[in-house]
């Protein structure tokens, strides 16, 4: 079989990285546009970039379109939508679409909707990590019906592609969803050291932390401790309530703290102290289900 030929819209340091890495795989047939390549300023970068990999820029969507198979839209998440939407007029079933921004996944969704309208295939990528460094060995994650595909081509050239499955926005949503953790959390340990180093004791409450999480898996803590919190919610907004006046007295911007109040008084008003079984194993997805009807049973009364 033929090697594919590649096509870029968007010609950037993530597209040109990941061109770089599969040029290094023996893919020879590259082939990029980029809107910005004429460009006073940016059109000299888009075309160096070019010239040093041996990539063939073409002058419009419609002609890149016309000359490539494998189609990588590596523009930004702002643009990704109305850049499908440009491209579907030229796709045919013969193509694969891959989106590479990191859009939502709604987003996605809605793109893979356009794609599917003319015949092509499209895969949902999400890219979970810096290119620069990795080029196209850096992990992504690639969902939607033309993901199988993008697999077997990546199998060949050396990528490191792992299956979301056949809907597109799965592997967007993962991306975005970890982000909420790991952003998250990033900005609770902030909160927590800003304030332990007043007293001296940030490292006793680093090791605290890390024995109380070795305890158990990652799923096996979220099951405990999102039950306990719903049960015992109500006792735990008045501790957060004294940790916010804590942190306010240090002068430590409690952002992070008033929204860990706010959750947990929403699970005190949604009363699950009274539906969850305090002796039921834990099970987070519980929380959710009574959340959801706690939630459906307000809006009930309110009609």
């Amino acid at each position: 079989m033929a090697a594919p030929v590649l096509g870029f819209i968007g010609f950037g340091e993530a597209a040109s990285s990941i061109a770089e890495g599969l040029r290094s795989e023996g893919l020879a047939d590259i082939r990029a546009f980029d809107a910005g390549m004429d460009h006073p300023s940016l059109g000299p970068l888009v075309r160096e970039r070019a010239g040093r990999l041996g990539v063939e820029l073409k002058s419009s969507l419609e002609e890149l379109v016309a000359s490539c198979d494998l189609i990588l839209n590596a523009t930004n998440a702002k643009v990704s939508e109305p850049v499908a939407r440009e491209a579907a007029r030229f796709l045919k079933p013969r193509h694969l679409y891959v989106d590479l921004n990191s859009a939502s996944p709604m987003t996605k969704e809605n793109i893979a909707a356009v794609i599917s309208g003319t015949g092509a295939l499209f895969a949902d990528a999400a890219v979970m990590g810096s290119v620069p460094p990795h080029k196209h060995r850096v992990p992504i994650l690639v969902s939607g019906d033309g993901a199988e595909a993008f697999l077997r081509f990546g199998q060949k050239y050396g990528m490191r592609l792992t299956y979301a499955g056949p809907r597109a926005g799965s592997a967007s949503a993962l991306k975005m969803f970890r982000s909420v953790f790991m952003k998250g959390f990033t900005m609770l340990l902030l909160e927590t050291v800003q304030a332990s180093e007043k007293y001296g004791v940030s490292s006793d409450i680093l090791a605290s932390l890390e024995e109380t999480l070795r305890q158990r898996s990652l799923e096996e803590t979220a099951h405990f401790l999102l039950t306990r919190s719903a049960i015992h919610a109500e006792r735990r907004v008045a501790e957060m309530e004294e940790v916010i006046r804590t942190l306010d007295s240090l002068g430590i911007p409690a952002q992070m703290s008033h929204a860990t109040r706010a959750k947990l008084k929403a699970l005190a008003d949604a009363g699950l102290k009274n539906r969850i079984a305090p002796d039921a194993p834990p099970d987070f997805r519980n929380v959710l289900r009574e959340l959801e009807q706690a939630a459906d049973s307000a809006a009930f009364s309110e009609t």
